[in-house]
């Protein structure tokens, strides 16, 4: 994936921003819902929102899917270190081992993420075991999640806004 600033997002304005602050909220809203909330026509929501699409600001739309309630007991973060070249490669075999949910390649004392669903301990050993069966080189912390108070939070303009003050050079 490359690397995007905010120079090269595509322009967005407050309506923009609300479409996607209300998607975020609820994927499944008709574009006539959306509309009168923002102020626009359906077709005209239905035309920022294809725009959006197309400029890959909207990637798509998924179901959000409670994992304890299908029997995984267990999340755990899993911390990797290996040899950079090992980390390079992971990625796709990691992609065959459906328990791990989310992979990050890291800068920094760790080389990776791994967030997975157990539904046990031995089922998170198992995990574990095929984890590190790619590369003699990889070590792991595993860390059991307690607790998420939120995760997956929507992206806000307010957000975005203030981030562009922060990276924008001070004006003299």
């Amino acid at each position: 994936m490359a690397a995007v600033t905010f120079e090269s997002n595509p322009a967005l304005d407050a309506k923009d921003w609300q479409l996607l602050e209300l998607l975020q909220k609820d994927a499944r809203t008709g574009y006539a819902e959306l509309g009168r909330q923002v102020g626009l026509s359906a077709p005209a929501t239905a035309e920022r929102v294809k725009r959006l699409e197309d400029a890959g600001v909207i990637r798509g739309y998924r179901a959000e899917v409670d994992p304890q309630r299908l029997g995984y007991a267990i999340e755990a973060v899993i911390r990797l270190r290996c040899d950079g070249s090992v980390c390079a490669s992971l990625g796709q075999g990691l992609a065959n081992i459906p328990e791990v949910i989310d992979y990050r390649r890291l800068a920094g004392e760790d080389s990776g993420s791994l967030r997975v669903l157990a539904m046990s301990v031995s089922h998170l050993e198992a995990v574990l075991d095929r984890i590190v069966r790619f590369h003699p080189s990889i070590s792991t912390t595993t860390l059991v999640v307690l607790q998420t108070s939120y995760s997956n939070r929507a992206l806000l303009r307010t957000m975005w806004l203030n981030g562009r003050a922060m990276a924008s050079p001070p004006q003299s």
